[in-house]
């Protein structure tokens, strides 16, 4: 990646201050474009037996302290499972048990999709907008 600046430029200190900023609130935007598409994916590969699990498929923003513009695709609360009456819980038992251990690996099988493009595009997106 290249970035040409225009050393004349009278503004060019305010630009340069503001670079950091800019490239992450790029980057930010190319890995919610990317968490969506792994949450899409995930619904897609999610077993379903009521549905409850694959509807608690969502992309959460936000973090504490320096980690505030995180980006995450979580599954589990928030729907309630008509059978059980209770929240779905999504678990590390649901994604690597045993049985149908193919069928469950949802969420690791939308990641390893959407993460080869993560780099690439981040790259890309910055160099262009910058």
């Amino acid at each position: 990646m290249s970035i040409n600046l225009d050393i004349f430029d009278p503004n060019i200190k305010t630009k340069l201050a503001t670079l950091p900023e800019k490239m992450l609130e790029y980057a930010e935007e190319v890995l919610l474009k990317q968490a969506q598409l792994m949450r899409d994916l995930a619904k897609i590969y999610c077993p379903v037996d009521t549905g409850s699990l694959r509807d608690s498929i969502r992309v959460e923003r936000g973090g504490s302290g320096l980690r505030w513009r995180e980006v995450r695709v979580r599954a589990g609360g928030y729907v309630t499972n008509p059978n059980t009456g209770r929240k779905v819980d999504y678990a590390y038992y649901q994604e690597y048990g045993t049985r149908y251990m193919v069928a469950k690996m949802f969420m690791q099988m939308a990641y390893l999709q959407v993460q080869p493009s993560i780099e690439a595009m981040i790259k890309a997106e910055v160099a262009q907008k910058i």
